[in-house]
């Protein structure tokens, strides 16, 4: 149990701190404004900001817990069939 909080909250700082960089880079190429004009939506920018963080956060935590779950290992030792 230890390990599996353990390595889930290690998933989820990664996530965090990743969707720092990705908020960075997308809204660093893309302007809030002109995406709420391209919707045809009414948001401010912080809405924005804020919406694709929580986005980019879900996304990648999203990634890590699949990428543990896929390379947990089998109680016993065997490696896993995929039939």
């Amino acid at each position: 149990m230890r390990k599996t909080l353990r390595n889930t909250a290690i998933v989820g700082w990664m996530a965090f701190l990743m969707a720092i960089a990705a908020e960075g880079l997308f809204f660093s190429v893309f302007d809030p404004n002109e995406l709420a004009l391209a919707a045809g939506r009414e948001w401010d920018a912080l809405g924005a900001y804020s919406i694709g963080f929580f986005c980019f956060w879900g996304s990648f935590a999203a990634c890590g817990l699949l990428a543990l779950r896929l390379t947990r290992a089998v109680p016993d030792g065997r490696p896993r069939r995929f039939a």
